[in-house]
């Protein structure tokens, strides 16, 4: 009989196989990379240009370029664009980021002819149609004013200002206001700067055939989509001396939201894989510290958790929760002993252990499918990073010792030098 008092056995993780992909040319030179996996005839087809607002001169101009792209084209009304790729079962998912403009186009590989004729003309050639822009800024100026009602909002546009600066693409706050000032022509101008082939990466994934790749380059790699010059790295300073601590006062709420973080390093130092060890440990997963002091033991919240972000040109630590408002300052108090403890002592080997197994899992599941390939691949493209780095990851991962996780504590997580802010109470 099943005694469901003992947990299943489990065994570490030895070993990953990490794909290589395959890096194509196509005739007008847009950087390619292919991953031919997985037994169903599907296609994932990803471009990425570095058109995010990073970019932008005025505010919300590149993710509303990135989001209307299948408003209409120069073939297509937006109609017909939803019209025929429902009707082959495919679908267009735009995704703008402070770095990139990206798009990707879902579909099934027999269909693949119809689809990326559709795909092509958006890329190229879209409309942006005044009503439909006026329609889509509207919509989205409503949504926005629903969403600053929200502590959790309020908390991390508050965080990233005081993180980055007001004047800082990543820290600049978006205003009611701004959704008045956009003009059609500026959705154009953005779309010409950035939306070409020097300024752009390709991912295909899934399975793929000669055939595939030639009906990919007639359309994405023909030379009516030339290559334009390259542009200029764009610079924005970091303020060394942040705001340390900023409370916004909101009336008649139940939670209070907390953004606990810092500025840190970026994928590419040769500590990040140590760091984000040391991260998951302190609140990078369900069993983390923070969430069993914080969620389990406390009831401060549903949740809590420690994360590393990473852009393109910056990367910040971030621990976020959401309390009941009467426990704000209990809860931050709390937080920092636990990293005090994280600094202060040696993880014990069964942690060491079921976290090293918890990163490697996750790490496996990111190359389970075709798709997972390419998304894990794709963070890496997107900051020109190659396979090394995930060798490098597993390796870390194997041989870390909790020595190595306190002085990563000591150096990229002291308390003290956090800075804190909080949307709602600070009771």
């Amino acid at each position: 009989m099943l005694n469901r008092q003992l947990h299943p056995d489990y065994k570490a993780i030895e070993q990953i196989n990490i794909p290589v992909p395959e890096k194509v040319a196509l005739d007008n030179h847009l950087k390619t990379f292919l991953f031919n996996a997985g037994t169903q005839d599907v296609l994932k087809i990803d471009l990425s240009f570095e058109a995010g607002s990073w970019h932008q001169e005025k505010p919300l101009v590149a993710s509303l370029v990135n989001e209307m792209l299948t408003e209409g084209s120069k073939n297509y009304t937006s109609q017909q664009i939803a019209e025929k790729l429902d009707f082959y079962g495919a679908f267009i998912h735009p995704s703008p980021t402070k770095d990139f403009g990206s798009i990707t186009l879902y579909t099934l590989s027999k269909h693949l002819p119809e689809t990326i004729r559709v795909f092509e003309d958006v890329i190229k050639n879209p409309l942006f149609p005044e009503k439909d822009l006026r329609i889509h800024l509207n919509k989205r100026k409503q949504q926005f004013l629903i969403e600053l009602e929200k502590v959790t909002n309020i908390a991390r546009r508050e965080f990233n200002e005081q993180l980055f600066g007001s004047q800082h693409p990543y820290g600049r706050k978006s205003e009611a206001s701004d959704y008045d000032q956009l003009e059609r022509q500026d959705l154009i101008n953005f779309h010409k700067k950035y939306y070409h082939p020097a300024n752009c990466k390709l991912i295909v994934s899934g399975k793929t055939d000669e055939r595939i790749i030639k009906i990919i380059n007639k359309h994405l790699g023909n030379n009516d989509w030339q290559n334009q010059q390259a542009l200029n790295s764009l610079e924005y300073p970091i303020p060394d001396s942040p705001k340390l601590v900023s409370i916004v006062e909101k009336e008649h709420v139940t939670q209070s939201a907390i953004r606990l973080g810092k500025i840190t390093i970026n994928k590419d130092h040769p500590d990040f894989h140590k760091l984000k060890i040391t991260n998951t440990i302190l609140g990078g997963y369900f069993g983390s510290r923070l969430m069993k002091k914080i969620r389990e033991e406390k009831g401060y919240t549903y949740g809590i958790g420690s994360n590393i972000v990473t852009m393109k040109n910056a990367a910040f630590l971030i621990i976020v929760s959401e309390v009941g408002k009467d426990v704000t300052r209990n809860a931050i108090d709390d937080i920092m002993n636990e990293i005090n403890i994280l600094r202060n002592s040696y993880v014990s080997a069964d942690e060491m252990a079921l976290v090293k197994n918890y990163m490697l899992g996750s790490l496996l599941r990111a190359f389970d499918g075709a798709f997972e390939i390419s998304s894990t691949y794709r963070s890496l493209i997107d900051f020109d990073l190659d396979e090394n780095y995930l060798h490098e990851a597993i390796r870390t991962i194997k041989t870390i010792s909790p020595e190595e996780i306190n002085q990563m504590a000591n150096q990229y997580i002291n308390e003290e030098s956090l800075i804190k802010t909080v949307a709602g109470k600070y009771n």
